[in-house]
């Protein structure tokens, strides 16, 4: 059920986008995607580029799979950072921990959530924002001493992100639908080691269930690892014998756990990556500006003739 409200997420995404994907397919790219930042990348790098890759394939504009991607990470990790915070909150007024201990995973969050800031601002100034992206593709090129980013596509690039950012604000409930389906990524997986905790005959209370979980996930996705491996069973296992379970029980149960979410995917997810195929393709010449040009032309979603109607590009 978690990786099915994962799956629908991304097509909601996709479909606010106008971009029409069976949910076979969107499956598919989530499960490759899902096992390729499991073994290969910290961060989820790899999974990014699978999924880029694979929504290539299908000819989805490159500005549109920025914003796809983009959303789908931010509405993600912004129910997860939210749930995080009433944590540390209940931990350390109701449990008189020290916020000390989690002060690392604090100030990561906040210089995200900083960038995530940022690149709003630039957003609102999109003259700007083309210098900045030409400038990192400059001296990125210079660093890597070879063309790594071709810096006459930038232009296109950000048009077909101008773009879709207008189809994602300006579609009714989309807000409200993308926020759900990121909450139920994190419930029904959530409800997976509830499931293993009743396995071992240790009914724990959902309170501590939940504060352990999101606080692992919290802290433990940021690790340097792939999908944090070894840092969130570090945390779940000390918090949840904190809370009272034995450590023997705490163990067992978070391996269990874990080798269900985190290695049993990966199997049937480079199974999907042989279906998907997302092979890498070079772009064609004047293709990005093709493409940011049809998707400028197309009409933005309907909107309410109660709200005002989103305001041209000012660039």
């Amino acid at each position: 059920m978690a990786l099915l409200s994962y799956a629908n997420l991304t097509r909601y995404i996709l479909k606010v986008l106008d971009i029409r994907l069976r949910q076979r397919d969107v499956l598919g790219i989530t499960l490759s995607s899902l096992a390729v930042s499991h073994v290969l990348s910290a961060g989820g790098v790899g999974g990014w580029v699978v999924t880029y890759n694979a929504l290539r394939k299908r000819q989805v504009p490159h500005g549109l799979i920025f914003v796809a991607i983009a959303a789908q990470q931010f509405f993600n990790y912004a129910v997860l950072w939210f749930f995080f915070a009433l944590a540390l909150v209940w931990l350390v007024l109701a449990r008189g921990q020290s916020i000390a201990g989690y002060v690392v995973g604090i100030v990561l969050i906040g210089l995200i959530l900083w960038l995530t800031g940022y690149g709003v601002y630039l957003y609102n100034h999109r003259s700007r924002m083309r210098r900045r992206v030409t400038q990192l593709a400059h001296l990125a090129n210079r660093v890597m001493r070879r063309e790594v980013v071709h810096e006459r596509h930038i232009d296109g690039w950000l048009d077909n992100l101008f773009a879709g950012m207008r189809r994602m604000t300006s579609h009714r409930g989309s807000f409200r639908t993308t926020t759900v389906l990121a909450c139920g990524l994190w419930f029904f997986d959530m409800l997976c080691l509830y499931a293993t905790f009743l396995a071992f005959d240790y009914p724990i209370g959902f309170g501590y269930l939940a504060v352990g979980y999101v606080v692992a996930y919290g802290i433990g996705t940021l690790a340097p690892t792939p999908g944090g491996l070894g840092a969130i069973e570090g945390i779940l296992i000390a918090l949840y014998v904190g809370f009272g379970v034995p450590s023997a029980t705490a163990v067992a149960v978070v391996l269990v756990y874990r080798l269900i979410n985190f290695w049993l995917p990966i199997p049937p997810g480079f199974i999907a990556y042989l279906v998907v195929k997302p092979g890498r393709r070079p772009i064609a010449e004047g293709e990005v500006e093709e493409a940011a040009a049809e998707v400028c032309e197309m009409a933005p979603p309907a909107v309410s003739s109660a709200e005002p109607a989103p305001p041209g590009d000012t660039a």
